[in-house]
C-alpha cells in the first residue's frame, strides 16, 4: 500500500486549544467560538499560567498574544513549546503595531493582528488541525 492510497480519516477526539490572553472579553468571544466549533479549549491569562499548562496537559495548538504583561510574554510561551519538542501547532497575535518587528516571528506559525473576527480565528484553527467545520455531534 503506497502513502498516496492513505485515506485521511477525521479525528474522533477533539483537539485540545490552549488560548493565552490577557483581555478576558476576547479571551471568552475566541475560547466560547471554539468549543462552538467542538474543541476542547483550556484557557490562560499571563505566560506563567500557559506554562503551567503546557508542562501538564498535552496541548494541540496554541493561540497566543505575543504582548502579555509580566516578567515573560507570548513569545516565551512559544519557546517553551518549541523546546519540548511536542508537536503543537501555534498560531500568535497582538494589536500592538511593532509586532511587525518582532524578529522569526513567522517561525512559531501565522500571526494574526488585532482586531480580528473571531470566525476567522476559528476557521484558522480549524484548517491548522484538519478539524471539520462543522460542529461534532
Amino acid at each position: 500500500m503506497s502513502a498516496a492510497s492513505v485515506t485521511a480519516f477525521p479525528r474522533r477526539t477533539p483537539p485540545t486549544i490552549l488560548v493565552v490572553e490577557d483581555d478576558v472579553l476576547i479571551r471568552a468571544l475566541i475560547s466560547d467560538g471554539l468549543r462552538a466549533q467542538g474543541f476542547r479549549v483550556l484557557e490562560a491569562s499571563s505566560a506563567d499560567d500557559a506554562i503551567t499548562v503546557l508542562d501538564s496537559v498535552r496541548v494541540d495548538l496554541l493561540f497566543v498574544d505575543i504582548h502579555l504583561p509580566g516578567l515573560r510574554n507570548g513569545l516565551d510561551v512559544a519557546r517553551h513549546v518549541q523546546a519540548r519538542g511536542i508537536p503543537t501547532q501555534m498560531i500568535l497575535t497582538s494589536g500592538k503595531s511593532d509586532a511587525s518587528a518582532v524578529p522569526d516571528l513567522d517561525d512559531f506559525g501565522p500571526f494574526v493582528r488585532k482586531p480580528y473576527l473571531v470566525s476567522r480565528v476559528v476557521s484558522l484553527v480549524s484548517d491548522s488541525l484538519n478539524w471539520p467545520d462543522a460542529p461534532q455531534a
